[in-house]
């Protein structure tokens, strides 16, 4: 590209943009989220941290996995693109809809049957250190959950055409309806049928989300039809982006899960603690990474469409500020307050003070990357806006390599904490290597100001951290220590960054 991005900024200001629009996203996850720590509580107060969830955790991840990799993680990453061009004409818009649904839907019933047929094999893979006792619960529990392999892709596909007309509550709302029949299963089907109710939930909640996403779909004119037209110029352009959304769309998943199949060699309860870990982990990512770089990823796509190289520049200034200013006090707060978070969210019934201890100790390993981690997809969704989906491809191959190594080398003298860390350390190495090559690909520049805010957010932590451990030794009860931390999160962070808040709140 031969256009150099320019530093200045244009009239409005973005960051407000990517909040309101990504605001929808946070009050959502607000309930969706409480509702998942209250599926968790539940699972970890019928069930422990025991080989009867390690079972449950192992055979749900594989068909999550698969539909992650193959289908829905790929999906909004070649399909946003593609169908923004078309979303002025809703006939053409239907069309180009109804033919990727019947396309996901013809090709995940074969995968399907082929996984049903192959169940006992595939068990033996994703669970090599289970006794058979465990594999054959395993294998159950697989054979149950297969079809929300097929129910995920379609998810992922009206996810795709609701976000590129920049609505975002619809998907969102599913996965409140996910939890709640997850809940209800787990309550009312355990003494009957154990932890089989578990994947029952899955199964129906997944079947939940997609009758959920119907009206919004009529609302915006998005037809069904039974039409499959794959000489359309979208599909064509479709092809030629989806092996590489694919790959890059699959690392963070495939390390996540080869992460777990290494762990599955730890103490019983060690893969289980790494699930629970990273529940909590993931609530601050949900919260505030997701909106960001969903309204992003939407935004940019629009702006490749129209050639506005300097609009992109400051969305990606915009979009690593706010990241950097959510999560890096995240990374303080869990870090110094594992412990308690842990121990109010799970510590009851089974779950005892053992239990507590091992999930900590796999969250700090989680926590210290969330930047990098955010920072990482983020970027991948800015190459994949800009049609490029071979670069996050080419590094995430690397990366797949890497975290296994590192995984197998720290889970010996640190169990799971060493298998954390080493999505952690992945997550800074793709991070930076994407960076690297955004730069190099359409001369990007991160804007001086940018660069202050960054670094002012670094200095608001350690300030933040040692008032945290301040906050530590002088309160002993749990939840006025966490208050505590909270507060003094929003007071620090307020001090440091409050000409940039009346900024975004200014008119």
């Amino acid at each position: 590209m031969e256009q150099k991005i320019s530093e200045t900024h244009p009239r409005g200001n973005p960051a407000r943009d990517i909040i309101r629009k990504g605001s929808v996203i946070t009050l959502i996850t607000l309930i969706s989220r409480p509702l998942g720590y209250i599926r968790e509580a539940v699972q970890a107060y019928l069930f422990g941290a025991t080989l009867l969830v390690d079972a449950f955790i192992v055979a749900f991840n594989f068909p999550s996995l698969i539909q992650t990799l193959v289908f829905s993680g790929a999906t909004s990453a070649f399909l946003i693109p593609v169908c923004t061009q078309y979303m002025h004409d809703h006939d053409e818009y239907s069309k180009i809809y109804s033919t990727f649904i019947n396309l996901s839907i013809l090709i995940t019933f074969f995968v399907s049957i082929i996984f049903f047929i192959f169940s006992t094999f595939i068990t033996g893979v994703i669970a090599p250190g289970f006794t058979p006792e465990a594999k054959e619960i395993t294998r159950n529990l697989f054979v149950i959950m297969i079809p929300v392999i097929s129910l995920q892709t379609l998810l992922s596909v009206m996810k795709a055409f609701l976000n590129a007309k920049e609505h975002f509550a619809a998907p969102e709302l599913s996965g409140i309806f996910m939890n709640i029949a997850f809940i209800v299963a787990a309550l009312t089907l355990k003494d009957r049928l154990g932890i089989y109710s578990l994947a029952i939930g899955v199964t129906a909640g997944a079947f939940i989300q997609i009758i959920v996403q119907y009206p919004y779909l009529r609302r915006f004119g998005i037809r069904y039809g039974f039409s499959m037209d794959l000489h359309h110029p979208s599909f064509a352009e479709a092809k030629n982006l989806f092996l590489g959304a694919l790959i890059a769309t699959s690392i963070v998943p495939i390390n996540s899960f080869v992460g777990r199949i290494i762990a599955s060699y730890l103490p019983h309860g060690e893969v289980a603690s790494l699930s629970y870990a990273f529940r909590i982990f993931i609530l601050p990512f949900s919260l505030f990474a997701v909106p960001i770089y969903t309204v992003m990823f939407s935004k940019i796509s629009k702006l490749y469409h129209n050639k506005d190289w300097h609009g992109i520049a400051v969305h990606t200034d915009s979009s690593f500020v706010l990241l950097c200013i959510t999560l890096i006090p995240s990374t303080i707060l869990l870090c110094t307050m594992g412990d308690i978070c842990t121990k109010i969210l799970y510590e009851r019934g089974a779950f005892k003070a053992h239990e507590t201890y091992i999930t900590n100790r796999a969250l700090f390993g989680y926590s210290i990357g969330i930047i990098f981690y955010a920072l990482s997809i983020s970027l991948v969704r800015i190459f994949n806006a800009l049609h490029d989906m071979k670069t996050p491809a080419l590094v995430g191959i690397t990366s797949i390599f890497l975290n296994a190594l590192l995984a197998a080398i720290l889970m010996v003298p640190l169990n799971n904490l060493g298998v954390s860390l080493a999505t952690s350390l992945v997550s800074f190495y793709n991070f930076v290597m994407l960076y690297i090559l955004l730069k190099k690909k359409i001369q990007y520049r991160m804007a001086k100001r940018t660069a202050r805010d960054i670094i002012k957010t670094l200095i608001a932590g350690i300030t933040l951290t040692l008032a945290i451990m301040l906050a530590r030794h002088v309160f002993n009860n749990v939840y006025i220590i966490l208050a505590s931390g909270v507060l003094l999160t929003v007071a620090v962070y307020g001090l440091f960054f409050k000409d940039y808040y009346l900024a975004i709140l200014k008119k």
